[in-house]
């Protein structure tokens, strides 16, 4: 059976918005290590990180999106140490959980 329309729609909106960010990080000369993970923090509004080069180092570069204005709204450079590894998208509460805010499961 193939995937919903949604679930489409969502894959293309969070690869548009990695491309995004990852032209971002070109035009400011930034060197990125791998592609990026965004993770929708609201509707509209996405987190994206980036591996930095430093092999092993735990350094990343987390940008902030805004998804209708095409444009980054934040940008930090994080060091996370072997003791925190980023969370993946998989163990963060979905858009419609109650958790965030959403009705959770209709």
């Amino acid at each position: 059976m193939p995937p919903s329309s949604q679930a489409v729609q969502a894959q293309l909106g969070e690869r548009n918005v990695v491309d995004a960010g990852a032209e971002y990080a070109r035009q400011n000369g930034l060197v990125l290590a791998e592609s990026g993970e965004a993770v929708r923090i609201r509707p509209n509004y996405w987190r994206i990180r980036f591996a930095l080069p430093e092999e092993g180092s735990g350094k990343f570069l987390e940008l902030d999106f805004d998804e209708l204005a095409q444009r980054v709204t934040g940008s930090r450079r994080i060091d996370i140490g072997p003791t925190f590894m980023p969370t993946s998208r998989t163990s963060l509460p979905s858009e419609s959980s109650p958790a965030t805010g959403g009705s959770g499961p209709q």
